[in-house]
């Protein structure tokens, strides 16, 4: 699985429910590939570049995400290698688990 073929089907996954009244964008950096999910009236759209203002840049490379996605790496050690870096740590808490990353 790539890590777009993650963020898609995280997209695709996530419902009203699970997303409730949260409205955020969230910009993926995989050194040169970018993704950009917006998350809003209880669905969530994956686009490809940096749309929108982020409240949160996860950058990493595309390997390692879907290490960290897949539960094949450990995020806080990732953070603490350099291999996952990220613009706002406390916003992150907020979407990981929705993002499947906790």
């Amino acid at each position: 699985m790539s890590a777009k073929e993650y963020l898609e089907n995280t997209a695709a996954r996530l419902n009203a429910t699970e997303i409730g009244d949260v409205n955020t964008i969230l910009h993926f950096d995989f050194g040169g590939t970018n993704y950009s999910m917006q998350v809003a009236d209880g669905k969530a759209e994956l686009k490809e570049g940096m749309v929108g203002d982020a409240e949160c840049v996860i950058k990493a490379d595309a390997d390692d995400f879907v290490k960290i996605a897949t539960g094949d790496m450990n995020p806080m050690m990732a953070m603490m290698m350099g291999k996952l870096k990220l613009s706002n740590p406390g916003a992150m808490m907020k979407y990981a688990k929705m993002l499947g990353l906790m």
